[in-house]
């Protein structure tokens, strides 16, 4: 994690996966992962052209180009696109809470569900009463 030469070096970066470690080298993916998300939104944006004949440039929004399951066309699709942004700002949510945790009881996320379960009447969202 770079914390044995933060003395040494104060503010160097250091990569992740120390040498002979067997993992990749932070840089190497980092610049693997840009040109693969470069060329998936060039491609998206219609920068380049699509490498399938039956594929077009165009919206890829829900209902547009990717749609796998056929959903749009078996269901209403505006209820669809309702209710997925409801389960995005639920999910949202529900990751502010995982995040906010450690700062609110000095615990993790399991330590304090596995708190809570063992007794819930005590342990709850602002804390143990």
């Amino acid at each position: 994690d770079g914390t044995a030469i933060a003395d040494k070096c104060p503010g160097a970066i250091y990569p992740l996966a120390p040498p002979d470690s067997g993992f990749p080298n932070f840089f190497n993916v980092l610049a693997i992962e840009i040109v693969f998300v470069g060329l998936a939104e060039a491609y998206r944006t219609g920068l380049i052209d699509p490498i399938f004949s039956e594929l077009s440039v165009g919206d890829a929004n829900p209902g547009g180009r990717f749609d796998p399951l056929n959903l749009a066309s078996a269901s209403d699709l505006e209820e669809l696109k309702v209710k997925e942004v409801k389960h995005c700002r639920l999910a949202m949510f529900g990751w502010a809470g995982v995040l906010v945790q450690w700062p609110v009881t000095g615990k993790g996320p399991i330590t304090n569900w596995a708190e809570h379960v063992a007794d819930p009447w005590h342990y709850t969202i602002v804390g143990k009463h």
